[in-house]
């Protein structure tokens, strides 16, 4: 049961669509999409909790990602029909320049800035509550750089790069929770969902 959970397919991200962008830019919807992402297979119910939105509201937010293609129901891992699972279509979002209108992809942006400032406050709302390696190791900070373009382009590259190597290690996590060993199954070093926002753009004061 527990590798039908937590497996999500592993297709590469098409470029979204403009009517998937529209559908990602209400901040429900992106928070159930990356719930989906992060925790494989689950019912309405869970979800529900999870978020803290009302069950008709997950299911009517489901319904409106699924007919982009974000995300589509899945089997039920124990036989139970009673209860409906949902998981999500692809890893990642993919947003090209012409993936739509420059409103849309401002729009669906403006939601993910949101989406980002959100999670981060939930952070903030259960810190005095984690684990003291957790609350030590967590945090935010910011630099502003004085770069060219060109420049920018290469620090993101590198960042890129440096990301690349830790989500092979993710990637390596998630397959030991499918099989049920590794660091996930052992509460000494258990793995937790960890979040990195990569932002670079022009300061403006």
């Amino acid at each position: 049961m527990t590798e039908q959970r937590m497996k999500v397919d592993d297709g590469p991200a098409p470029a979204e669509s403009e009517e998937a962008l529209k559908c990602m830019a209400h901040p429900a919807r992106m928070r159930l999409l990356g719930a989906l992402r992060v925790g494989g297979v689950q019912t309405v119910g869970e979800l529900s909790a999870a978020t803290g939105e009302a069950p008709g509201a997950v299911s009517y937010h489901l319904a409106q990602l699924a007919k982009v293609g974000l995300v589509a129901k899945a089997a039920s891992p124990d036989g139970d029909k009673r209860k409906s699972y949902w998981k999500s279509c692809h890893h990642a979002t993919n947003v090209q320049p012409d993936s739509a209108d420059a409103d849309v992809i401002d729009a669906f942006s403006r939601t993910a800035a949101l989406t980002y400032q959100m999670a981060y406050e939930r952070f903030l709302d259960v810190l005095p509550t984690l684990p003291q390696e957790w609350a030590q190791t967590c945090g935010a900070n910011d630099r502003v750089l004085r770069l060219t373009a060109e420049e920018t382009r290469a620090m993101v590259e590198d960042l890129n790069a440096v990301m690349h190597k830790w989500e092979q290690l993710s990637d390596a996590h998630r397959a030991a929770a499918e099989r049920g060993t590794g660091a996930v199954a052992d509460k000494e070093t258990a793995v937790e969902p960890v979040a990195v926002v990569q932002q670079v753009f022009r300061w403006v004061p």
